[in-house]
């Protein structure tokens, strides 16, 4: 199992530090274009959310991402340093009519359907996605 790691201060601007860092370890575990656009987008997605949500774009408090590679499996945690939330009340499905309106889950089902399973720990505070490989 090899597992690399990012910490970032809670500014939108560090997102390009996320970007690399996306490319380094797909570049270092070798996963390949066909998963790339899946992972990047979802964990910039769970980023955003950890930043604009989690930590309030609090610049004291960090998101720490770690992206692990095990013999079958690829999964990335993004975890901050927020209260959580309750990731039960957001909609599954914000495309279907009853939920065109509402304005927030949009990003939480991006990375659902993006990723092969999505895991809620820390009340919310981090998430992880695993990426059959």
């Amino acid at each position: 199992m090899k597992s690399l790691e990012l910490k970032i201060a809670s500014g939108i601007e560090h997102i390009s530090e996320v970007e690399k860092f996306i490319d380094s370890f797909t570049t270092e575990f070798n996963l390949g274009q066909r998963l790339y656009g899946q992972i990047d987008l979802s964990i910039i997605e769970a980023v955003n959310n950890a930043i604009l949500f989690g930590n309030k774009r609090d610049e004291s408090k960090y998101v720490t991402i770690v992206a692990t590679l095990d013999d079958t499996l690829f999964y990335v945690s993004v975890e901050d340093e927020g209260e959580g939330f309750d990731y039960s009340k957001y909609p599954e499905d914000p495309t279907i009519p009853e939920n065109l309106e509402k304005t927030c889950g949009r990003g939480i089902y991006l990375m659902s359907i993006l990723s092969d399973r999505l895991i809620y720990e820390k009340n919310g505070s981090k998430v992880t996605l695993y990426f059959n490989i």
